[in-house]
């Protein structure tokens, strides 16, 4: 999709009909300059959610969302997806379409699937987005989302850029979370329940370029994500018609488990404490390793592990 809105750009700007060059223009205006749907709630289409489309994107690999307790909707709930994978085609199939049946699982929770603010630069890519109720992932807009009532929730996909260059099909799943705290920090100043949410798969979607710590290809990629703010795994999956290279992601089942809430009070900045702060950290990331014991035997992952790291490591 972004490729396609890049190129239709282009077609509107070499376009010889100078009202839809001059209205092209003042899009693109209106875009830069003034354009803040990213930031509050989006444009949320659920007609674009429920396509049918999206139902055959799901049963490709296939993709299944799994409830394991009720969420009611009297709080925010901000959901905290792992692994990162390549490029989280899970967290995007269950959190920004209705394909695995969200809005059923979980009524009354309003979700917002949270990504990097340079997607909404692309010319129609970012109210694209938008109308899938995806949101720029900034301070700015998680609080908007969380204070505005009940029910009112957030997805991120904590472990970033930095976690992606470590997806690979693996039996021990490396999560950057170790030193990620802001994400507890955010639901304690809104009193937001967390919710640790795991997807078995998104990391056999694709293989990716051997890249271990100090090796110069990592630290070529480390440099491009501190100057660009997004990662560059080498990876490949499979072509159209053949299995041995291309772009597009292996047909591997991905199976997405939402874990029980750990609720948190709802403190004035002032009070939130660096104890505080690790207190609930720890117990996101023990709720999170539990989630996944528990489960990782039913996808052919008995003798899995998660480890954590930081973004140092």
């Amino acid at each position: 999709m972004p490729w396609i809105c890049l190129y239709t750009s282009f077609v509107l700007l070499r376009c010889h009909n100078w009202y839809i060059v001059a209205g092209f223009i003042a899009y693109l205006t209106w875009m830069v300059f003034f354009q803040t749907s990213s930031r509050r709630g989006g444009f949320k289409q659920q007609w674009l959610r429920r396509l049918e489309w999206w139902t055959w994107f799901a049963e490709y690999f296939p993709i299944h969302l799994h409830k394991t307790c009720d969420l009611p909707p009297d709080r925010p709930y901000l959901f905290g997806c792992h692994p990162h994978g390549i490029i989280s085609l899970g967290a995007f199939c269950n959190f920004a379409t209705e394909a695995t049946g969200f809005e059923e699982k979980f009524p009354g929770i309003n979700l917002r699937l949270l990504t990097l603010k340079a997607n909404f630069r692309i010319p129609f890519y970012g109210l694209y987005l938008s109308m899938l109720g995806i949101c720029d992932a900034s301070k700015e807009s998680c609080n908007y989302i969380l204070e505005k009532s009940f029910g009112n929730s957030i997805s991120l996909v904590l472990g970033g850029a930095k976690e992606s260059l470590d997806a690979r099909p693996s039996h021990e799943y490396i999560l950057t979370l170790k030193n990620r705290k802001g994400f507890v920090k955010l639901g304690l100043a809104n009193g937001a329940s967390l919710v640790p949410v795991f997807s078995f798969g998104e990391n056999d979607l694709f293989d990716q370029v051997p890249n271990p710590q100090g090796s110069k290809i990592r630290k070529i990629q480390i440099k491009i994500q501190k100057h660009l703010g997004f990662a560059t795994p080498f990876f490949k999956g499979r072509g159209i018609f053949q299995y041995a290279v291309g772009f597009l992601p292996n047909r591997h089942a991905i199976d997405t488990y939402v874990g029980e809430p750990i609720h948190l009070p709802k403190l004035s900045r002032d009070k939130i404490t660096p104890e505080i702060v690790d207190k609930y950290h720890g117990e996101y990331m023990e709720a999170l390793k539990r989630l996944f014991d528990t489960h990782k035997g039913k996808h052919g992952n008995a003798d899995a592990t998660i480890k954590y790291v930081n973004d140092n490591e």
